[in-house]
């Protein structure tokens, strides 16, 4: 597993407060808005808790290998899937394709967006800055933690799903 820094989501931390989300939209497109951020805090109000749901930064990126421009792709350099809006025909097939559903469409452009890790500002991700509770961090991960950490993400977004359906 690579040593590089990566956003890690501990959910027992998160307390639905969606500073990150605020942070990540003001940073990318100026304005404070849900629709905007690149991360999302979901809340399922059947069990009453909330959880933050980010890019897993997969290194198989499923994301990628569906785009039928190469919009989505591999940034060797980063490491990261990363979308190039010039490319991108706003066909949703990497929106589709993302297990963790955190590719959004533009409301504006039409086009898909997804985290891309400040790309550009020394600190690191904003949305890890701005999270009071420590619930997001940007660090290097071990890979014992990162397999727990999908492993609770994925029986969060399953319960979250059940509790729709009522």
């Amino acid at each position: 597993m690579s040593e590089k820094k990566v956003l890690i989501f501990n959910q027992e931390k998160c307390t639905g407060c969606r500073s990150c989300m605020m942070g990540c939209s003001l940073y990318h497109d100026g304005v404070c808005g849900k629709v905007a951020s690149r991360v999302a805090v979901i809340r399922n109000e059947v069990v009453g808790e909330s959880f933050v749901v980010g890019c897993d930064l997969c290194s198989d990126a499923p994301c990628a290998a569906v785009c039928p421009t190469g919009a989505c792709s591999i940034d060797p350099k980063a490491g990261i899937a990363k979308i190039n809006a010039a490319k991108c025909i706003g066909c949703k097939e990497c929106a589709m394709a993302c297990p963790f559903g955190v590719i959004n469409m533009s409301v504006k452009t039409g086009k898909a967006f997804k985290c891309d890790l400040c790309e550009g500002r020394s600190e690191g991700p904003v949305c890890a800055d701005w999270c009071p509770t420590g619930a997001i961090t940007y660090t290097t991960p071990t890979i014992a933690f990162k397999a727990k950490r999908r492993e609770k993400l994925n029986d969060r977004l399953q319960a979250a799903k059940a509790g729709e359906e009522v």
